[in-house]
């Protein structure tokens, strides 16, 4: 009990906080919290250790990278989006015992076309380089035709502040990648993604927009069938490998469907908790509250560098531009060390 960080309401005048509130992370990359298909205003923002890049005027910053989450819906033409149509049933949860952000929504279009939808993320804490969400689509009254675009967009900012610049990217479905690379500190970066779909034999086109590589599929949603789409997604930069670009494609090639990810993601997350988890009797608030803050700090802790700190705003924002006064070594990670009992506390 007392794992999961839920809201049953969304408040758009609490965007910004909320996404800060279920940013998720694996040591290596952290990503806020927002929504797959966009929402006016949002600040999505995907953030690795040591990717820093020249501020004008200022000093640097931690650039925000490339953006992996987007998945766009378009049903019998009519886009998904929460600030449209009408939200009959809305509810998101941050599962920080397993890493796991998702979110279920009933949602009629204008048109008044009902789908269910359920969107699912985690950034892999067994393989650091890995990243992945999936969307389960399902026709609640009517069958309808629905279209679902998945992509990266190459078009991050800092406030308004662009850091990348574009340097070469391709689509060979069910596959898409994007190279890129910083303005002015020169670091690369490369990701690169995949499609699946589960519940149709819809075939995935490609949609090679400029500096927004993207997969495409239509089908025609059944009621009570339920249409999964998953992707994943591998990043590296210059700052790991030299070849960042071969190192995304082959990881990407190798790797194991989403349930298998999910499944070495959350066991790698049961095995930190054994020596990070903080009990506390009586009071339940408190023990959510001790829990989430534990999992933001295990979530920004750099587990394999030593040349990066965690920041004052750890990786789920732009506070401080990434900065921090001092230096905290992997070695300080409660997974690196010797097992010891749970720290036990009682109100």
């Amino acid at each position: 009990m007392n794992w999961i960080v839920s809201e049953t309401e969304f408040d758009p005048t609490k965007l910004h906080h909320k996404e800060t509130v279920f940013t998720i992370g694996n040591g290596y990359v952290g990503t806020r919290g927002a929504f797959e298909e966009g929402f006016p205003g949002a600040q999505p923002a995907t953030l690795i250790h040591g990717i820093f890049d020249d501020v004008p005027v200022v000093y640097t910053e931690l650039a925000n990278c490339p953006d992996w989450l987007p998945i766009y819906i378009r049903v019998e033409d009519e886009r998904f989006r929460l600030d449209q149509g009408t939200v009959l049933a809305y509810r998101r949860e941050l599962d920080v015992q397993r890493g796991v952000l998702s979110r279920d929504v009933r949602w009629r279009s204008p048109a008044g076309h009902t789908l269910d939808l359920r969107f699912e993320r985690f950034a892999s804490l067994a393989d650091e380089h890995v990243v992945a969400v999936r969307c389960t689509i399902t026709a609640v009254e009517k069958p309808c035709a629905v279209t679902v675009q998945a992509g990266i967009n190459g078009y991050p900012d800092n406030m308004g502040v662009l850091h990348w610049t574009w340097l070469d990217q391709g689509v060979d479905a069910p596959t898409a990648w994007l190279h890129t690379r910083t303005r002015h500190s020169g670091l690369t970066l490369e990701m690169a993604m995949r499609m699946a779909i589960k519940g149709d034999a819809a075939p995935v086109q490609p949609l090679d927009c400029h500096n927004c590589p993207a997969l495409t599929t239509t089908f025609t949603a059944e009621p009570g069938q339920p249409v999964v789409i998953e992707k994943t997604v591998t990043i590296f930069t210059s700052r790991d490998i030299d070849e960042p670009v071969q190192a995304a494609r082959e990881k990407l090639a190798a790797l194991d469907d989403y349930t298998a990810l999910r499944a070495a993601h959350e066991a790698a997350w049961a095995a930190v908790w054994e020596n990070s988890d903080v009990l506390i009797e009586g009071d339940p608030v408190a023990q959510l509250a001790v829990r989430h803050s534990l999992f933001q700090i295990l979530a920004a802790v750099p587990r394999h560098d030593d040349r990066v700190s965690i920041s004052a705003k750890t990786l789920s924002g732009f506070g401080y531009r990434g900065q921090s006064s001092g230096t905290l070594k992997s070695s300080c990670c409660p997974s690196s060390r010797p097992r010891s009992p749970r720290w036990r506390a009682t109100c």
